[in-house]
């Protein structure tokens, strides 16, 4: 997961693990394909706006790359309107509107991952 805002990455990792998920986390767009492919992750979950680079734009590395190019990405966000652009510029697979809840998110990756 890659957010650039360390409450997120926090936050997340918490309800991931307490699910049973294990967690690599990133906190700049450009260290997400480089630790993936150290250790390929089940999914990906972006923010969209990670400081360095846009998650769309860490999402094209991701789809071009052979190794994690099948690899879902969800795409995690409290600006809605980032959604469209994301799917403008070739984006993920999901996205999840960003809340203080986890029930959305958990429900789409367990979808995801079945």
């Amino acid at each position: 997961m890659a957010d650039d805002q360390p409450e997120w990455l926090s936050l997340l990792a918490l309800w991931l693990r307490g699910e049973g998920y294990g967690v690599a986390q990133a906190s700049k767009g450009a260290d997400v394909v480089p630790l993936a492919r150290r250790s390929p992750p089940d999914c990906f979950i972006l923010d969209y706006d990670l400081g360095d680079m846009k998650g769309s734009q860490v999402c094209q590395a991701i789809k071009a790359d052979p190794r994690l190019k099948g690899v879902p990405v969800i795409l995690f966000t409290a600006m809605a309107g980032s959604m469209l652009k994301a799917v403008a510029e070739g984006g993920p697979d999901h996205f999840v509107v960003k809340s203080e809840h986890s029930d959305e998110l958990l429900l789409v990756l367990g979808d995801i991952l079945k």
